[in-house]
This record gives C-alpha cells, sequence and structure tokens, in this order.
C-alpha cells in the first residue's frame, strides 16, 4: 500500500499544534476549543510537467488580511498583526519501483524573495518551513527552487497555521492552502506511485513534476 500524503501531512500539522499549544507571545495566547478556519490559495509557477536541472520555479500564494471564517461564513475578520502565519511543504522523489516517496530537500536549492523558508525542525529531510511575510494589506510568500538533480517529485502544500492576532486572545487560526494550478500533473503522480491521490485533500495539493 502506498504511503498517505494526508498522514504525513497530518505529522506535521500535530507537531505545529504541539509546538504552539502552549504560546502565550506578545500576550497572545490560542484558544484550545478551536479558532478560526479561513480557506487561502496558492500556486506554482511556470507551470510545467517537465523541468530541466537549474531550472527555476516559483511557489507564490497571497491573501487578504480580510478574511471569511469558514465555520461561522457571517463572520468577517480583520487578521492584521498575526503573530506569524506559516506551515511545513513536504518535498518528495518518486520511487517508481517501490511506489513509494522519499524526502528529497537536499535536491533543490531553494530561495525567498517574500517571506521566509526555512529548514524544518522535525522531518528537514522532507520538510521545508514556510512563514508568510504581512504587507499593507495582504500576507505573501514567494519561493524560487531550483532543481539539482534529475527524478519524479511531488510538493505538497501545506495548510497554514497562526497563534493568533498580537495582544488578542483566542484569535488562533487555521488556513486551509489549495493548489489553483490546472495541471498538477497527477498522471504523473499515478505513473510512479502505481495510483492515484488517495482524497480530493491530496488532490488539492500536490504538485508533481519530471526534472531531465
Amino acid at each position: 500500500m502506498g504511503t498517505n500524503f494526508i498522514k504525513l501531512g497530518l505529522l506535521v500539522t500535530v507537531t505545529q499544534v504541539l509546538l504552539s499549544s502552549g504560546c502565550n507571545k506578545n500576550n497572545t495566547k490560542p484558544c484550545q476549543s478551536g479558532g478560526y478556519v479561513f480557506s487561502v490559495t496558492s500556486a506554482w509557477s511556470p507551470e510545467k510537467q517537465i523541468y530541466n536541472i537549474g531550472d527555476t520555479l516559483f511557489l507564490y500564494s497571497e491573501f487578504s488580511k480580510t478574511l471569511t471564517d469558514l465555520i461561522n461564513p457571517s463572520i468577517t475578520i480583520d487578521y492584521s498583526n498575526a503573530v506569524g502565519i506559516g506551515g511545513a511543504a513536504a518535498i518528495y522523489e518518486l520511487d517508481t519501483i517501490a511506489h513509494q516517496p522519499i524526502g528529497s530537500t537536499s535536491k533543490f536549492d531553494f530561495f525567498s524573495e517574500i517571506g521566509v523558508i526555512g529548514n524544518d525542525v522535525t522531518i528537514p529531510s522532507q520538510n521545508k518551513s514556510l512563514l508568510y511575510k504581512e504587507l499593507s494589506t495582504t500576507y505573501a510568500i514567494k519561493i524560487k527552487i531550483v532543481p539539482k538533480q534529475k527524478g519524479i517529485f511531488t510538493f505538497f502544500i501545506p495548510d497554514l497555521k497562526s497563534n493568533g492576532l498580537i495582544g488578542k486572545r483566542c484569535t488562533n487560526a487555521s488556513f486551509a492552502n489549495t493548489l489553483t494550478n490546472t495541471n498538477k500533473g497527477l498522471a504523473l503522480f499515478q505513473y510512479a506511485m502505481n495510483r492515484p491521490p488517495a482524497s480530493q485533500y491530496e488532490t488539492d495539493r500536490i504538485y508533481c513534476f519530471r526534472v531531465q
């Protein structure tokens, strides 16, 4: 049975929650019973199925500070002055023999253009931490990624977390983060993994491509 990317994503999410659950930074403390839930998007460009070693890919995401709570759509939130919004993106090489994903952050170079990409402390061979930058009316991140080796790869974008707004209690939030790309390389993913994505959750977040 192939590895379920949802389980890998949940491992990252649970780790983030455990690290942040006791946070009281800038007089901000998350509500243990829940918080806001928002929806945001990301995109890879240029959108291609085949890249060459040394090509450049960009991951870009930007969303307004004025957000609608998915739990209670009648509520519109001004989510300015967050203590931080981010998550951990997973980067895998797909083994076409064993049909398994292998952490492969070492096979790419990463550069921050807006926001910050860093080394993840939980599984550094697989994950890269992403931290959005607060702009005047939006939050944004733009990351440049350069492949260094050949292979079939999948990037799995993360859902995002925030511990809340500076000086305010119970304003923690989660952000459902989905890709807007029209061609995510799902046929290539199925070829390499010998299965389609396990769920709509995976389908919405996977970007698969070949490096030659």
